[in-house]
This record gives structure tokens, C-alpha cells and sequence, in this order.
């Protein structure tokens, strides 16, 4: 896995089940040139996301890390940031207190309807419903500047919830504001393990951003230290067979390439 990267990550601090320690030794083992933590941050008070309090003692931990393994691999910090329409000012303060490498835009609300977790309201509203929601979240995200990559593009898909009707104008539309904004999309691997049994974006909405020239990266989503790196080699198969030949690495917000 020389030259890869994995910055989407959990561990005991929000979501996951290890420690920091113990994903960076997986990662080196697996010959990832880069990890990177990026734990839940949430304005909203959920028990899977890291607290507010603790966020000096996940940037001790990081910055300790950093120095302890600079020989053996390189560690970014970055942040998955829920995205709420209204709270702007509230995300922007917050990402601007933490010394961040990047940040994951993600959207895992519509209203207060945490659909990530609670599968209780599928069926409440028509599925194109859905998606016209939670892809308007995902634009108003984009359009906000806060934020450095879209996290898990299409997670509304996860417990198997499909539109019923072809949706490709507003996937289009979407990608364009990424586009326009210059977010860089993440290719999460991790979609494969979840009921949806498919990477978040799938090959389609990969293939969009492509023809619109969005950037990738690319991202295990794992919560535990055996899903770094996780479903990769598939991933730069499909990559490489859309066209892609770089992704994007990230250190003090500022992109790299990182030849495939």
C-alpha cells in the first residue's frame, strides 16, 4: 500500500472500539503511508460522538502520536463534522479551535431524524423525498466553505433505501457545487460492509464526479483497527478503471497528490 492514505477513522474516543496506538500500529503493518483520526464532532449531543470537553485531550493524544511515530508513518488530524443548516458560525468557530490537517463534511441529519442509526422513519416519506433532503443538506454543506472533503457521498443509501425514480439531476446538480466549491469527494470503503453492500459514492456518482472533475480520496471509514485499509484494492480498481490516477492527501488543510 505504498503511498496510500487513510483518513477516515474512529476510535474509543467517539465511535470506535481501540485506541489510537493500536490503528497507527495496524496501519504501519499494512504499509500505509498515512493514517488519519478523524472522530466524530457533533453540535448536537450524541453518544457517538466524541464530547466537546474532550477535544484538548484527542488533540494531546494526536500531537504525541505525531511525534512518537514520525519515523514510521505520518499522522494527519482531521475531524468528521456534522453539518447543520443555520449553525454555520457555530461549525466554523469550533473547526478554527482544533489544529486540524482536514476536515469531513458529513450529514448524517434530516431535521433531528439522525437516519445514520435509527432506521424507525424509513417509509414515513416517499424515497425520492429523501434523497431530495439529504442531498439538499449535502449542497448547503459544500456551499459553506467549512469544510475540506464530503464524507460518504451517498450514505442515505446505507439500509438499502434507493429512490424510486432515476435521481441523476440532482446527483449532477450536487456534484457541480462540489465542484464549484472545490471539495474534494471521498471514495469510503467502508459502504461494503454496511446493508447496502456497496462503496459510498457508488461506481455511478463516482463516475459523475470524474466528468466533473471533483478530486478523490480515499477513506476505510473504520471503527475498529482491522478495517484500515479496508476493501482498498477494489477501490483503486474501480478508481483506476473510471480514470482517476491520483488522489488527495491532506497536512495543514493544504492538498497534495499522491500518484495511484
Amino acid at each position: 500500500m505504498i503511498g496510500m492514505v487513510d483518513y477516515h477513522t474512529h476510535t474509543i474516543l467517539s465511535d470506535g472500539n481501540d485506541t489510537y496506538e493500536e490503528m497507527i500500529r495496524v496501519a504501519i503493518s499494512k504499509g500505509l503511508d498515512e493514517i488519519g483520526f478523524s472522530e466524530h464532532v457533533c453540535l448536537k449531543p450524541v453518544e457517538w460522538a466524541m464530547r466537546l470537553v474532550d477535544i484538548p485531550v484527542m488533540t494531546e493524544q494526536i500531537l504525541d502520536l505525531k511525534a512518537k511515530y514520525k519515523d514510521r508513518i505520518k499522522i494527519r488530524y482531521g475531524i468528521e463534522m456534522d453539518y447543520f443548516p443555520g449553525f454555520e458560525s457555530e461549525i466554523k468557530d469550533l473547526i478554527e479551535s482544533i489544529p486540524v490537517d482536514y476536515v469531513i463534511g458529513s450529514v448524517h441529519f434530516i431535521g433531528d431524524w439522525n437516519f445514520d442509526t435509527d432506521q424507525s422513519l424509513i417509509g414515513k416519506w416517499p424515497n425520492d423525498q429523501l434523497y431530495a433532503d439529504y442531498f439538499e443538506l449535502v449542497q448547503g454543506a459544500a456551499a459553506t466553505g467549512l469544510f475540506d472533503i464530503i464524507g460518504h457521498l451517498d450514505i442515505i443509501k446505507k439500509f438499502r433505501v434507493y429512490p424510486e425514480t432515476n435521481q441523476d439531476k440532482l446527483f449532477e446538480d450536487t456534484i457541480r457545487i462540489i465542484k464549484q466549491h472545490d471539495l474534494v469527494v471521498e471514495l469510503n470503503t467502508g459502504g461494503i460492509d454496511r446493508p447496502c453492500g456497496e462503496f459510498t459514492p457508488s461506481p455511478r456518482l463516482l463516475e459523475m464526479c470524474y466528468r466533473h472533475d471533483v478530486p478523490v480520496t480515499i477513506s476505510s471509514d473504520a471503527h475498529s483497527a482491522n478495517q484500515i485499509a479496508r476493501h482498498y484494492e477494489s477501490a483503486l480498481d474501480l478508481l483506476t478503471q473510471i480514470g482517476y490516477r491520483e488522489i488527495v492527501g491532506f497536512k495543514n488543510r493544504t492538498r497534495k497528490m499522491i500518484r495511484i
